[in-house]
């Protein structure tokens, strides 16, 4: 189902970025990926070959524009078209506004969250598969979803999820005639499962985190649809990090 085709991951050189990577290669895809640390980078593309799969590591700092338009160059000089863009990288910050992080570390969450993403999905739309069909994915977060407030999240994360919603919502409306399909992803807090691991047992919900695998497993799902059904949006149900602590200091 993913053997030959054309697949850019950003984030790819740790966490979730890393695992997706390493998945979608087993799956016979060939993956463009990319991070802020190109040695990281490069460690999932040596994974991935030792597998004797097929990757490309890239440099690229989703929140400088220069980077982004470097990486997005680098990309139409090695590919003809690209079948799936997966939008995974993300700045994390946690507090609020009354703990004074410094102006550069909100700057840099809302780049890396909303702005870096929308920049390169602008470069990389012309190179898009349109005669066979391409996806584009992105990971938003629960903290994208309306009025949502249970996180730990810095009031500039949740305003770049709540951003990268729209901004894949409307897209998704928009594309959709020229055959690309767009998905936005709302997941919890999650576990970042090492593809070297059998997928987990998944526990009844609610009292453990979501498991990385299963979002690769709906991500897989969405892509092998009919050209025709167009999954917009999954939004995805599990407790956050402290829930589950809590209820392991109670014993449940």
């Amino acid at each position: 189902m993913l053997k030959g085709k054309k697949v850019v991951v950003t984030g790819g050189g740790r966490d979730f970025g890393r695992s997706l990577s390493i998945w979608l290669a087993r799956e016979g895809a060939e993956v463009a990926l990319c991070s802020r640390s190109l040695d990281q980078a490069q460690s999932t593309v040596d994974r991935i070959h030792a597998e004797g799969g097929k990757a490309k590591a890239y440099q690229c700092d989703i929140s400088d524009m220069h980077s982004v338009q470097q990486f997005a160059q680098s990309l139409a000089d090695g590919l003809q078209s690209i079948d799936i863009l997966i939008l995974s990288a993300a700045q994390w910050l946690e507090g609020d506004l009354a703990q004074g992080e410094q102006d550069e570390d909100i700057i840099s969450t809302i780049n890396s969250g909303l702005t870096g993403s929308i920049l390169l999905t602008k470069a990389l739309l012309p190179y898009m598969n349109r005669e066979q069909g391409s996806d584009i994915i992105g990971m938003v977060s629960v903290c994208g979803i309306p009025h949502f407030t249970q996180s730990i999240a810095h009031p500039a994360f949740f305003a770049a999820k709540q951003g990268m919603g729209g901004f894949l919502n409307i897209l998704s409306e928009k594309l959709a005639s020229e055959n690309i399909r767009v998905t936005a992803l709302y997941p919890p807090d999650f576990d970042t499962q090492d593809p070297s691991e059998e997928p987990p047992h998944q526990p009844v919900t609610g009292r453990s985190l979501l498991n990385g695998h299963a979002i690769w497993q709906t991500i897989k799902f969405v892509v092998s649809q009919p050209r025709g059904c167009h999954i917009s949006a999954i939004y995805f149900q599990g407790p956050d990090r402290e829930a589950v602590a809590r209820s392991e200091q109670h014993g449940h």
